[in-house]
């Protein structure tokens, strides 16, 4: 959130007077805004929060996109974003229709809500 301390409160959208989370900040300014300080890289972690937030919505989060299998919780605790199993997600990484796009559900670490220990695997 350093980063952001250089931003003034005229350059926040109204009614934003103190940084959210990253899904907030993502839904709160615009694309343009977040191109100009957050990397390429960092705004794709930000759609696949995202994504895996509509999932949690749509009671479908933790099901591998690829096969359908439920996903390890120790992956979800790793990486509560990801999109597949470390099995298919490994199978994508070596084949030929593996894009960089791709690259967010199969690695990075984040800080998991404690609430997640309470899920089965």
């Amino acid at each position: 959130m350093e980063k952001y301390a250089h931003w003034e409160d005229n350059s926040k959208p109204s009614g934003l007077k103190e940084m959210g989370d990253i899904a907030d900040i993502a839904s709160e300014i615009n694309e343009e805004t977040l191109s100009s300080v957050l990397s390429e890289a960092e705004i794709e972690t930000i759609r696949e929060i995202d994504a895996a937030l509509e999932k949690i919505e749509e009671g479908t989060y933790g099901v591998c996109e690829g096969t359908g299998k439920k996903i390890p919780i120790a992956r979800l605790k790793a990486i509560p974003w990801t999109r597949y199993t470390v099995e298919y997600a490994e199978t994508l990484s070596k084949s030929k229709g593996f894009s960089r796009k791709n690259a967010g559900s199969l690695t990075g670490a984040y800080k998991i809500p404690s609430d997640m220990d309470s899920m089965d695997d």
